[in-house]
């Protein structure tokens, strides 16, 4: 063994001895796996039969009833790495599910539950008992669209289990936004860290459509009046960023309250926004171009996805083929700028077709499958794609059945598409000498078609050009409102 990997196991186990010697809480004994006679519920011994993997993995500590946090003993299992905490479903699960990351190393992710669990009886009170009634009371009983200074709760769930709560609102001492309460869990059921990832996710969005800073403070007071009674709160029962937020930021590379322990900072959080965004890795990288050549600021971007603003391939279209990507994430050119408002209707409204399109290849409805029950949700076929910046085209990849919207098209596991709002002979004889292999050209349903030269196909979308209009001002639109 060389002697780097020796001091990392030499390491490790001190980080587990120091584990077993520590005094946790009840509430961190009852999920903790330790040596007989320290007090836990349940043994180490009496978990590691649980696990198998041939000593790779280490129990530690139960996370819910179907799953423990294991430790990587090594690098022998694919994917692991030696130190850091991983996630174990008991039961059979999709190999995307199993063994995820829930921590980079045990004694902060037991150090972690030592904080969470012990504010998390608070947290829950605050939320059920006060926060909700009061906001239940004022604006939901009367219909009224709350401020955004305003306490207001957050809940979700998934199966009716609930897996995240928060209360926030704005603060204009400085600019940000105040968390007074945050908590989640894990479930069976639910992907692990989704609930971090969600609420995270809400958070943000909420930071950036006020208009503020995006810091994110966690030790502001707030005070709270349900009828005759009034609550006040100092902040989050934590007192700092909560322990299960900065454990979902190890696992995603972001150090969370690093500059200052009760807060979010505005760099942590564009860089936990852009982080926890789900995008394809060719989307990812034009968005990071986006971010340092063109002077996109991150949350701008990452709110247009993840409010489906501009769907993912809607915005890779754009990015990749417009030199006005800026003007058009901002809301589009002033109406006065009759050029400008030209070339950015264009490729908008190549890119709405082009996401209808998309989402007609990749839905996969079970009406005529003869189930009992139909199934809408899940059924993706899995198609990918890759936008050619030259020459304006996209070419989708595990293409299943027929091609939709054109007549007479061979089926092909892969299609190329040049969507157009209008185009021309030229324009069309040029594409296939450049593209050099069977083209489709999707257009509008009312658009103009030219003499379509051999090996051009056209794809007529369902929609007018006015009903596409009429989406794509929808979206500039919203994002000329979100901040």
């Amino acid at each position: 063994m060389s002697a780097p990997a020796h001091s990392e196991s030499a390491n490790l186990s001190r980080r587990l001895a120091a584990i077993y010697a520590s005094q946790w809480s009840d509430e961190v004994r009852a999920v903790l796996f330790a040596p007989s006679g320290m007090g836990t519920k349940k043994t180490l011994e009496e978990s590691l039969d649980l696990v198998g993997q041939g000593g790779s993995l280490l129990p530690v500590a139960a996370v819910d009833a179907a799953t423990v946090a294991v430790v990587a003993m090594n690098d022998d299992i694919p994917g692991l790495s030696e130190g850091c905490v991983y996630r174990l479903f008991l039961d059979p699960v999709p190999s995307r599910a199993q063994l995820r990351l829930l921590d980079i190393d045990p004694l902060l992710y037991i150090s972690s539950l030592e904080s969470e669990l012990r504010s998390r009886s608070e947290g829950v009170e605050r939320l059920f008992d006060e926060i909700g009634p009061a906001f239940k009371s004022s604006h939901l009983e009367r219909g009224k669209r709350p401020r955004d200074y305003i306490v207001r709760p957050i809940r979700i769930a998934c199966q009716n289990v609930i897996l995240a709560l928060a209360a926030i609102s704005q603060e204009s001492s400085f600019d940000g936004l105040s968390v007074i309460a945050w908590q989640t869990c894990e479930a069976p059921h639910v992907a692990t860290h989704e609930a971090n990832r969600a609420l995270a996710a809400l958070t943000l969005c909420d930071a950036f459509q006020n208009g503020g800073t995006m810091e994110i403070r966690f030790d502001r007071g707030a005070v709270v009046r349900h009828g005759k009674k009034t609550f006040r709160y100092d902040g989050h029962p934590e007192g700092q960023v909560p322990a299960s937020l900065r454990r979902f930021g190890r696992t995603v590379g972001v150090a969370l309250g690093a500059e200052d322990r009760a807060a979010i900072v505005p760099r942590e959080a564009r860089a936990l926004f852009l982080a926890i965004t789900p995008m394809p890795d060719g989307l990812r990288q034009r968005v990071e171009m986006a971010i340092n050549t063109l002077g996109l600021v991150p949350e701008r971007l990452c709110f247009t996805l993840l409010a489906q603003v501009w769907r993912e391939i809607e915005l890779d279209f754009i990015l990749a083929t417009s030199s006005r990507a800026v003007s058009i994430l901002e809301g589009g050119a002033h109406w006065e700028d009759r050029p400008a408002r030209k070339a950015e209707s264009d490729v908008a409204r190549a890119s709405v077709i082009t996401g209808m399109l998309f989402r007609r290849l990749n839905g996969q409805d079970s009406a005529a499958a003869g189930d009992d029950v139909r199934v809408i949700e899940d059924r993706g076929v899995g198609i990918e794609w890759s936008v050619d910046a030259e020459n304006a085209t996209v070419t989708f990849e595990n293409v299943q059945g027929e091609i939709p919207w054109v007549n007479g098209m061979p089926s092909s596991h892969s299609l190329t598409v040049a969507p157009r709002a209008s185009t021309t002979d030229e324009e069309l004889a040029s594409l296939v000498r450049r593209v050099g292999k069977p083209l489709g050209v999707l257009l509008p349903r009312d658009a103009f078609v030219p003499d379509v030269p051999e090996g051009v196909f056209v794809l007529r979308c369902p929609d007018r050009l006015a009903d596409i209009d009429k989406t794509v001002e929808q979206k500039l639109s919203n994002l000329r409102m979100s901040r």
